[in-house]
């Protein structure tokens, strides 16, 4: 019974609140966000170039190499807020994150023709696309500034970046070379105007290992190929090497005579001389200007023109052109031409500073007061071009006087033009002679003349005229004849010579006979006795 009256409990098993089925999809979300994070961990940097023209670039299709390797994606492009430039947004792969660096270079490949030759042709056919330079910066960068142009240097290369200074009237482009004894060592890597100095600077670079070759003494030069300077010492014609020919470009060299001084190693500014042979000549610092003012014409005279004393230079000409407030009318027949020169104080031995000019510039004002003037010389004649000769002349002291804010020196006629003047003033004096009295006196005596020989010729026609000549002349013929039996060698002179010879003997031999005559007179009556004469003598003797 107690059996039957147990209560039997059923027993109650709790459902799971997840099924199993829901862990598919949980793996599925959990392989989806692994998947993205895995996708999200391998990509490289996003960063953004901005260009200012995106021509043969698309998003999603163009790439970013380096040596021709893909490493990196244009994922969109936009313009900036001034709608002036394209901003392109790459995505870098992860594994060439090191090539993005602050000084990392970008620019667009496209075909280019240039000094250099057609370039970026393979893109004809593949399409444009960026090209990378891996700076040297040790901090990396997300913002860039694209380049117009490839870079002529890549970024690290070594070697030694100078600047070079021009005044512009041979200007340079980006690539043209830089040559050593006709080898190109070096480029041009970028050119910028200075507005303000009216100058025109060049950044170069010179390759390892000849950028040891540059030195404090070093001089830079253009190198055309071919160049022809005429100037006042004549014509030079200088050739370079064929590769200068074609593409130009800079040379440089140590001055011949010049020690080869100490190696530069950081960034300094040299001046680029016209042609080679003008780096034998120094550069000073210091200089005197003067004005010129003369009444001739200064044709052929030009900026540049040496200012010489004595044939030694001793300055240049700096201006030939007439804008001052001076000069007022220039055809007033009182009007003279203004010539600025300078004299650098270092060519005439005082040193090359501040003190040196000061003393210099005393010592030139006294000179003025000695006659000290200046004059065009005719430095060519075959090309014309002139130069200003400094010399002394003799003149009364003058004041000094000023133009322009310049102490003048005294100016004199060249010597063509004192040769024309004393050519002039013997033109006048004679047009002061008395030609016409002259002319009808010359003529009178010119009319005498001719009644005297016409005489004359009555006189050789005459019968008795020409028997007096046919006479003289006999007489003439018979001297010729004696004159040759009396010649040397002729049996007459021959015979003359014996008599002459025995008159000398005979002479010689009556030498004794005259002294005896000329010491003892009596010696003919008495004999020539050495006893001595016997003298009277009185009684007391």
């Amino acid at each position: 019974m107690a059996e039957n009256n147990a209560t039997v409990k059923a027993g109650v098993s709790k459902n799971p609140r997840i099924h199993k089925i829901w862990l598919v999809p949980i793996a599925a979300f959990g392989v989806g966000l692994w998947m993205v994070y895995a996708n999200w961990a391998s990509q490289g940097p996003v960063i953004e170039i901005t260009f200012t023209d995106g021509a043969g670039i698309e998003a999603g299709k163009t790439k970013v190499k380096r040596r021709n390797v893909e490493v990196g994606e244009i994922e969109t492009l936009r313009l900036d807020d001034d709608a002036q430039k394209v901003i392109a947004t790459v995505r870098i792969r992860k594994e060439y994150t090191d090539l993005i660096r602050e000084d990392s270079k970008f620019w667009i490949v496209r075909p280019r023709i240039g000094r250099g030759g057609v370039t970026g042709l393979g893109t004809l056919l593949s399409g444009a696309y960026i090209e990378i330079s891996r700076g040297i910066a040790d901090d990396s960068a997300r913002v860039f500034e694209g380049l117009e142009k490839p870079p002529v240097t890549a970024i690290g290369t070594p070697g030694l970046h100078v600047t070079l200074a021009s005044d512009g009237s041979r200007p340079l482009v980006e690539g043209q070379p830089i040559l050593f004894n006709g080898s190109q060592v070096g480029r041009i890597e970028y050119v910028h105007f200075n507005t303000i100095e009216r100058r025109t600077y060049y950044n170069a670079f010179i390759e390892e290992p000849y950028d040891r070759l540059v030195t404090t003494n070093t001089r830079f030069w253009f190198a055309n190929g071919i160049a022809f300077n005429l100037s006042a010492d004549g014509i030079r014609v200088q050739v370079d090497s064929l590769e200068s020919i074609i593409g130009g470009g800079v040379a440089f060299d140590v001055p011949q005579g010049q020690p080869v001084g100490e190696r530069i190693s950081e960034r300094t500014i040299f001046t680029i001389y016209a042609h080679k042979n003008a780096i034998n000549e120094r550069v000073y610092g210091h200089s005197i200007d003067y004005m010129l003012l003369f009444e001739e014409s200064i044709r052929g005279l030009s900026p540049g023109a040496p200012v010489e004393f004595r044939g030694v230079k001793v300055g240049e000409v700096q201006r030939t052109d007439i804008d001052y407030e001076e000069v007022i009318n220039l055809l007033d027949p009182n009007s003279r031409v203004p010539v600025l020169i300078e004299i650098e104080p270092a060519r005439l031995g005082y040193e090359d500073t501040e003190a040196g000019r000061n003393l210099a510039k005393l010592r030139i004002d006294e000179l003025l007061q000695s006659g000290l003037h200046a004059s065009i010389a005719n430095g060519n004649l075959l090309t014309g071009q002139k130069f200003v000769e400094l010399d002394y002349v003799q003149r009364d002291a003058a004041e000094s006087a000023r133009f322009a804010d310049y102490t003048v020196i005294p100016s004199v006629s060249s010597r063509v033009g004192r040769l024309m003047d004393s050519v002039a003033r013997t033109a006048a004096s004679l047009s002061e002679l008395p030609l016409d009295d002259m002319v009808v006196s010359v003529k009178k005596a010119l009319d005498q003349m001719a009644a005297t020989l016409a005489q004359l010729d009555e006189i050789l026609d005459d019968e008795e005229s020409r028997a007096m000549f046919a006479n003289i002349n006999t007489t003439l013929a018979e001297f010729r004849k004696l004159a040759r039996d009396y010649a040397e060698g002729s049996e007459t002179n021959e015979e003359m010579q014996k008599s002459l010879e025995s008159l000398q003997r005979t002479l010689d031999e009556l030498q004794p006979v005259l002294r005896q005559v000329r010491d003892k007179p009596n010696s003919l009556i008495f004999g020539g006795s050495d006893q001595p004469d016997i003298e009277p003598r009185g009684e007391n003797e």
